[in-house]
């Protein structure tokens, strides 16, 4: 027998009995039918309410999170790559910016398209720029004579918009501009650069990831946009144009194994893509995605760093095995030199260098699918990841299938052309830059998919004999002139990238070909510089600067060396100089403060480090200094201010 729920008398079978008890039965079923149609009235009303407030914001140009360049990422200015020029025929025209030249080829297109033009832009890094060379030898440039052969009914525009160091987060935000030039197709080889600059996501990763998603979510409305702006600052503004890592040091020491950042700077690469697809999409322009290929068997890593929790005594063993590995193999003992790296894989299998010895030595062996894999991951390990790591090729593929966009999978036609699939340096100059065969590869690969998916119809123009004639006509084209620039521009990168010694044979190379260009005396002087040669470096600046003395660089860099080797008077002269050619080059008011500190001359040293402050707020050494020079003048107040912001800016700054 049961009870009535609401006076606990018995009541059979039901819930309820008597009259009063079914009233309220009823009342309280009527109640939560009336509370339902509420809540469902109010939850209308206010999907109404935001419906509009978002239409409203839409109308009012308010740009979701989602569809900026980088949630997480604002940039302290931009400056557009094109800017309109009249031609003396009256004509208008795009070409690049004088202040975008250190990054970009020179280009430029008709302002207003004309008819049965298709315009093509290429996107991307310092491949797509076509390092070490330049826009000729890019796959642009390939595109740009292959594609009047492929379709010569049609005019064809190339345009490289490729970045040095570029990436993908600097790209999508140049793509915003380039929608504008009325764009027929983008071509998009990005993912080398993801981790070049200085990036922090500290704030970002204390965030629990179901929360990280609902916020993926919502920062699709522009509601949520305006809160977000409103109540959060970003979380870092990155300079208008590139400051990368290694433009700040002398090597990799700054990078340092952070896989939480590395997870997070992945997500960010995708983001970045997928919003490039919708910047395409918008404008009606076709896309194609490309997978970033890099040489893994002939480029050993940037940086290693033993793994955490290793012991000192584990540390020292792997360095000890890793010694012992490189002795085998330089006395073709590759057998005993894959048991020791096994051995030593035991105690550290991330070590970026031993995990490429150990590909080396299973490549001698002929072990040609475990070589492979070692060599991949010992690209994936590398502290200072300047190749494209192994998911950045799965997210490029995702989403050009999500997107429907067109695919181009470089890193499989480079792995098919190569000797046992290993990439090396039969298709890369260095650690990413192609060949220029690797580039003509390229471009043709790009057209076989423009030709598959029906962006271009193949006239019978097009076939190996004119392919042939094509690249006849672009290889002797380039006299040793050219070739001897690629390789001094290749040792720059290799220097910048810490790997002095191949650096330094490559420029004296060049230097045989080329013995009376300044850059290469420059480059000489610096790698003497580093290797602790510092009289013959300054030879080598002396030469420089005879070769053209208006270089504000060289005479910054001589000034430099010259305070280093106490010859303080001639280096203030050299400074004054570089001032006069070009007061807004970085740290060089900073450089002459340290100079002028050095010859007893406070006061002048003040203003220097002042100014250099004005340029750079954020140099900690440069209030240090000024510091210095305060308390030393008596003015303790001012002195603490200014160690107060050093330390603030450099909690490590404890001197």
């Amino acid at each position: 027998m049961g009870k009535c729920k609401y006076c606990g008398l018995k009541a059979g079978f039901f819930k309820y009995k008597h009259k009063e008890c079914k009233k309220l039965h009823f009342a309280g079923k009527n109640q939560i039918k009336e509370l339902g149609k509420n809540f469902a009235l109010g939850l209308g009303v206010t999907f109404v309410f935001f419906t509009m407030i978002e239409l409203i914001l839409t109308a009012a140009g308010v740009k979701t999170l989602y569809e900026r360049t980088d949630p997480a990422v604002g940039f302290a200015g931009y400056a557009p790559l094109f800017v309109k020029h009249t031609q003396p025929n009256g004509e208008d025209i795009f070409s690049t910016a004088p202040n975008k030249m250190k990054w970009f080829n020179m280009q430029s297109f008709p302002a207003k398209k004309a008819e049965n033009v298709t315009r093509v832009f290429c996107i991307g890094g310092s491949t797509t720029y076509g390092r070490p060379y330049d826009d000729l030898t890019s796959f642009s440039g390939w595109l740009r004579r292959f594609l009047p052969a492929v379709d010569p009914t049609r005019n064809w525009e190339v345009i490289n918009a490729g970045g040095i160091s570029y990436a993908s987060y600097r790209a999508a935000r140049l793509m915003e501009e380039l929608k504008d030039y009325e764009p027929d197709l983008f071509i998009i080889y990005s993912g080398h650069n993801e981790f070049l600059e200085a990036r922090t996501y500290d704030e970002l990763l204390k965030v629990p990831e179901f929360l990280r998603s609902i916020a993926a979510y919502a920062s699709r409305t522009r509601i949520y946009t305006l809160l977000y702006d409103l109540i959060n600052k970003r979380n870092e503004v990155l300079p208008a144009e590139v400051k990368a890592l290694l433009d700040q040091s002398v090597g990799p020491e700054d990078y340092h194994r952070d896989d939480e950042k590395r997870n997070a700077i992945l997500e960010d690469y995708k983001t970045s893509l997928i919003r490039m697809t919708k910047i395409g999409e918008n404008t009606g322009s076709k896309l194609i995605l490309v997978t970033p290929a890099s040489n893994i068997g002939d480029f050993s890593p940037f940086k290693s760093e033993p793994s955490k929790n290793l012991s000192a005594i584990e540390i020292s063993q792997v360095e000890t095995l890793k010694d012992e590995i490189t002795t085998a193999l330089d006395e073709g003992d590759e057998i005993r030199a894959e048991a020791i790296a096994k051995e030593a894989l035991t105690i550290d299998g991330r070590d970026p260098e031993l995990l490429y010895l150990y590909a080396k030595a299973l490549l001698a062996l002929d072990q040609i699918d475990e070589a492979r894999i070692a060599f991949k991951h010992s690209r994936d390990e590398d502290v200072c990841p300047l190749r494209a790591l192994t998911p950045i090729r799965k997210i490029v593929t995702d989403v050009a299938q999500t997107q429907n966009t067109g695919f181009v999978d470089f890193v499989y036609v480079i792995k098919e052309q190569s000797t046992n699939g290993i990439p090396g340096s039969e298709f890369f100059l260095d650690h990413v830059h192609p060949t220029i065969e690797g580039n003509r590869l390229l471009a043709l690969s790009i057209i076989k998919e423009m030709l598959q998916e029906g962006f271009v119809s193949q006239s019978d123009t097009w076939n190996e004999d004119t392919i042939s004639k094509i690249t006849s006509d672009l290889n002797e084209s380039l006299d040793e002139k050219t070739h001897a620039i690629a390789l001094r521009n290749l040792s720059k990168v290799l220097m910048w990238g810490g790997k002095n010694d191949e650096a330094k044979r490559l420029n004296e190379l060049a230097a045989s070909m080329i013995p009376e260009d300044s850059d290469v005396h420059a480059q000489e002087g610096i790698l003497l510089w580093r290797a602790g040669d510092k009289e013959a470096a300054l030879a080598h600046f002396r030469e420089a600067e005879r070769l053209t003395p208006m270089n504000a660089i060289i005479h910054h860099k001589m000034g430099v060396l010259l305070s280093e080797l106490n010859r303080l008077t001639e280096a203030r002269a050299e400074l004054e100089e570089a001032i006069s050619l070009d007061p807004t080059m970085a740290n060089l008011y900073f450089d002459f403060g340290i100079v002028l500190q050095g010859l007893g001359k406070n006061k002048q040293a003040e203003i220097a480090y002042r100014t250099s402050l004005k340029q750079d707020p954020n140099n900690a050494e440069g209030y240090n200094n000024l510091g210095t020079i305060l308390g030393q003048s008596g003015n303790h107040k001012a002195a603490f201010e200014m160690f107060a912001k050093a330390l603030q800016l450099n909690p490590n700054y404890k001197e």
